[in-house]
């Protein structure tokens, strides 16, 4: 090879590296700039999830943020304006205004057109993907909008939620006072009622002592029937109001309940005979113990017994039946007056709902029946009704055997 041509391969060599070191820092320097746009991209999700992340910011301290935070991940910055537009109220950048060159993105909200997000540039660019903007800005204005929309979704149902609970708690403390309200009421009225009717009773039962004469005694019979009806009545009222706020409770302890049911039906008998009825218990053999309060559970069946005997004084007959079921006992009482039409049954064990008898309604306060379901209640069973027109009426009260 001579002289010249080695200086000419030199040459070669010199220009080909040239060209190469070139065409390598020229991919560097594109590769450098896709990678500081993706990263720009990437600030602005990461300041998007700064903003959700402040507990103390509203939505529109959001909305407003997230607008702010759009032009620096753009190509073009210092031209990029931004506006969020919804259907009362928008958020934009200061510099905002509506040009040629702009992107939208519709923000959904439960599927639902809730807004816009708009992007624009303020001066025409060279064109790119889609006119001047590159596709990966489509994109990051895709990610964004749909960001937007679970933002004002869970803001919205957040604020729904609160105002919720806000007018649930206001309620619940107005409901509490007019309780309170009732209550103090109620003692006042039970105080002012027992005062005078203790010395009522003691009076009457000295009364009925001492008289020897046939008519005189039954005079006086009337009178302590009717102030032990009386003393009956208010005791109901005070435990009906003590039910309402928690404040009965149950004295439990290990009870026979074949003894008991037979102890309340003697009890009855002046009841029943006075009704011109006949009581029948029926007993399944080995009637496990429960655990209950002997005094509340008689309170419960005396009332049933004695709506059964004043409302159904045509059946003649009225029955007792307990047995035993799985985990508790259940006990019907019966009986084969005139039934409660189906409309009245929805009311039954509510305060103030009194039993009916053909078109006469019998008096009394209404809170037999209501004071019975929280008794039942209170011991973890259930009552309830099945009666038909003119074949009677059945009552079923659940106890659990064990608590």
């Amino acid at each position: 090879m001579t002289v010249k041509q080695k200086q000419q391969k030199s040459k070669g060599e010199i220009h080909d590296s040239t060209m190469k070191n070139a065409s390598e820092k020229a991919s560097l320097q594109n590769l450098t700039y896709i990678l500081r746009e993706r990263i720009k991209e990437l600030n602005c999700l990461y300041g998007i999830s700064r903003l959700v992340e402040n507990e103390d910011l509203s939505i529109d301290d959001i909305l407003q943020g997230v607008v702010s935070l759009i032009p620096p991940a753009w190509q073009y910055p210092e031209i990029t304006c931004a506006r969020v537009k919804l259907k009362r109220r928008e958020f934009k950048t200061p510099n905002f205004r509506e040009t040629d060159w702009k992107q939208s993105k519709n923000i959904m909200v439960k599927s639902k057109r809730f807004g816009v997000l708009e992007v624009c540039y303020l001066k025409e660019k060279p064109a790119c993907d889609e006119g001047p903007f590159l596709t990966e800005e489509r994109s990051l204005l895709h990610v964004i909008a749909e960001r937007l929309g679970h933002i004002i979704e869970h803001k919205t149902d957040e604020t729904n939620l609160q105002t919720l609970y806000k007018r649930e708690r206001e309620l619940r403390k107005k409901l509490q006072s007019e309780m309170q309200v009732r209550v103090d009421f109620t003692r006042k009225l039970i105080h002012e009622l027992k005062t005078p009717l203790t010395s009522l009773m003691a009076t009457s039962q000295l009364l009925h002592d001492e008289i020897k004469d046939k008519n005189l005694g039954k005079l006086a019979n009337i009178i302590w029937d009717g102030v032990n009806n009386l003393n009956t009545r208010i005791e109901e009222l005070h435990d009906v109001t003590r039910g309402e706020i928690g404040k009965l409770k149950l004295i439990l302890k290990s009870v026979n309940l074949e003894q008991l049911l037979r102890s309340i039906t003697a009890e009855t008998r002046a009841l029943t005979q006075q009704y011109d009825i006949i009581l029948e218990l029926e007993m399944e053999k080995d009637i496990p113990r429960i655990s209950a309060d002997p005094d509340r559970i008689r309170q419960i069946m005396l009332n049933l017994i004695n709506n059964a005997c004043k409302y159904a004084k045509n059946g003649k007959k009225v029955t007792i039946k307990a047995t035993t079921k799985a985990e508790f006992i259940l006990i019907e009482v019966r009986d084969y007056g005139h039934g409660i039409p189906a409309e009245r049954q929805s009311t039954l064990f509510e305060p103030g709902y009194q039993l009916i008898y053909h078109e006469e309604r019998a008096g009394g306060l209404g809170i037999g029946l209501a004071l019975c379901k929280m008794l039942v209640e209170l011991h973890g069973g259930q009552i309830w009704i099945k009666s038909k027109t003119g074949k009677g009426s059945s009552f079923f009260v659940t106890l659990p055997i064990k608590r």
